[in-house]
């Protein structure tokens, strides 16, 4: 099994507006959408964004929050929520008629990992799953940090420095900048 990558901005959008057509080999599925959405704007494994209620998202002086506990490591997370996502995550529990303390979606984990092999094996595009949006976020946050590593590890409750190059597979620009310029050759002139 091949491991997931991050997918850039550009292949999530081709995917998003693939997901929202119908086509012989898939049809369109606004849920799978709003799921990798959420997944890429909070950084939250797959299995938590189908655990979500409305109920658990709080304001704070900070903003919109995410109260849960994540089904991977059992710790508890109080996750930012950009207030775009909140209304749009709202207006797709209420118009899908979904109360404030039921899950917002009512997907399986197979059954989203299934639709997007489909959609990504139509596109052509290789070593995408659901965890490439989680990466997509990572990369996002290492970025716009200037490429804070420790911020991404933080973002991501990583237990190590280690865990989070391994997830994001690079290692700092300044260590890959020494290591590219990390030369000792000495010369000898011919006699």
């Amino acid at each position: 099994m091949s491991t997931s990558i991050p997918i850039t901005e550009e292949q999530h959008i081709e995917i998003m507006r693939a997901m929202n057509e119908n086509t012989v080999f898939y049809k369109r599925n606004p849920q799978v959408i709003a799921i990798l959405i959420t997944e890429s704007s909070t950084g939250l494994r797959l299995g938590d964004v189908l655990s979500m209620k409305l109920s658990q998202i709080h304001t704070s002086e900070k903003g919109y929050r995410l109260k849960i506990k994540e089904k991977k490591t059992g710790k508890e997370r109080d996750v930012p929520m950009p207030s775009e996502l909140y209304a749009y995550l709202t207006e797709y529990a209420l118009s899908n008629g979904r109360k404030r303390d039921e899950t917002i979606f009512n997907l399986t984990p197979r059954a989203v990992t299934k639709y997007i092999k489909k959609v990504v094996d139509y596109l052509g595009m290789e070593n995408v799953s659901s965890h490439s949006w989680r990466k997509m976020y990572a990369l996002n946050v290492y970025k716009k940090t200037g490429n804070d590593i420790v911020a991404v590890q933080q973002a991501l409750l990583h237990s190590s420095l280690a865990v989070t190059q391994r997830y994001l597979n690079r290692r700092s620009e300044k260590l890959e900048n020494v290591l590219q310029n990390n030369c000792s050759i000495v010369y000898f002139d011919e006699e």
